[in-house]
């Protein structure tokens, strides 16, 4: 997966920024020699040597519990909870067996819990401490300042912790979602591209192979017309490279008026009467781009795939929405289906679907074995839907 460094290059970082995006137990630890020194030398300078080992182990345990959470699964565990569990009772002993440095350990515990229990409960347990911690350190001292300062600082501890280490796993969640969306942003290019490649030549080679095979026909009885099916030939070739180039360049548009009359042509040459009705009113340009989508995949579907005689093309807007229909009269060429007998959509159509959803619209195809019809319906921008 991407990360910060491979996104932004080996560009040397502040320190800080470095250690934010590399986490560790280093900020936890820190609270164990904080304190647990003064209970440590404590001991020493009294030569209680048992109550200074059983401060160490303290330390250990503590040590333990904040470091697991950071190892590969980088998140709390039973195992961390049990840890935490075991120092729990540890603390316990030391008040019990000695009653001293009770305020020191309530911060330990809730920086503790804040780490190795899991994060629904983390905060929970935090507060649970700073409020007992509170309790205890008020009526052993009999003063509520010293109350105040151990459960804010047992909470301030705790709650600090678990914030910086959910920010850090925040932070580091969208670094691999930053990733995976420049991965599924180059996946959907390559999509496009393919697509827009596909309606393109689709058409203009399904032209050129009607105009081609007209000028065929004509060729012995008619040379001048076979002569200008030629030059038409040629002409569309020309502007199918014009179209790959604005593909590749991203600025492809595409005109419904344009699409409409290229069809036309194309169909008529192909021996295919073709009735179109538009309305008057101009539509947006998106809403007319997606509908001369659907006229041109429409269009190469029969040149490609039908024996038809007659097509029909209409556009209507009624009320918020724009719709198209295309329809022919033709059944399948002998040598073709209309749609590949395993994707009832076929790879254009499928594509043209796309578009159309893209655009919030609905896109149906009907096939029958004396007609084959799209349609396509969608919403004019900048209107509230029903």
């Amino acid at each position: 997966m991407t990360t910060i460094d491979e996104l932004h290059g080996s560009t040397p970082r502040p320190t800080a920024t470095w250690l934010a995006y590399r986490p560790g137990p280093w900020l936890s630890l820190i609270a164990a020699p904080v304190l647990l020194l003064a209970p440590l030398v404590s001991a020493i300078s009294a030569g209680d040597w048992g109550r200074a080992a059983y401060v160490l182990l303290l330390g250990g345990v503590f040590a333990v519990a904040v470091t697991l959470p950071f190892g590969s699964r980088r998140r709390p565990t039973v195992v961390t909870e049990l840890l935490f569990a075991l120092l729990l009772l540890l603390c316990t002993g030391y008040l019990v067996l000695w009653h001293v440095d009770e305020a020191l350990l309530f911060p330990l515990l809730a920086v503790a819990a804040s780490l190795a229990v899991r994060r629904r409960w983390a905060m929970g347990v935090v507060g649970s401490i700073a409020v007992t911690g509170a309790i205890a350190v008020g009526l052993d001292t009999r003063s509520l300042g010293a109350a105040v300062l151990v459960g804010f600082a047992a909470f301030a501890g705790g709650a600090g912790n678990f914030l910086v280490q959910y920010y850090v796993a925040l932070a580091r969640e969208l670094d691999r979602t930053r990733g995976r969306l420049a991965v599924a942003a180059v996946a959907e290019e390559r999509l496009r591209f393919s697509r827009d490649l596909h309606d393109l030549l689709g058409h203009s080679l399904s032209v050129i192979a009607v105009k081609s095979e007209v000028a065929r026909r004509l060729m012995e009885r008619d040379p001048d017309a076979a002569g200008a099916h030629i030059t038409e030939v040629e002409a569309i070739a020309r502007e199918a490279l014009r179209e790959v180039r604005t593909v590749v360049v991203g600025s492809r548009s595409v005109s419904l008026a344009h699409e409409i009359a290229g069809a036309r042509r194309a169909l008529e040459d192909a021996g295919v009467e073709t009735e179109v009705s538009v309305p008057d009113r101009p539509l947006p340009l998106s809403v007319d781009a997606v509908l001369g989508w659907v006229v041109r995949e429409g269009a190469t579907n029969i040149l490609r795939h039908a024996r038809a005689r007659m097509c029909t093309i209409e556009v209507t807007v009624m009320g918020r929405r724009a719709g198209i229909e295309v329809a022919d009269d033709g059944p399948a060429r002998a040598d073709a289906r209309r749609v590949p007998a395993s994707d009832p959509n076929g790879s254009g159509l499928e594509g043209l679907r796309e578009r159309v959803a893209a655009a919030g619209g609905e896109f149906a195809v009907e096939v029958s074995a004396t007609r084959f019809r799209i349609t396509a319906s969608v919403p004019l921008p900048g209107e509230e839907q029903p």
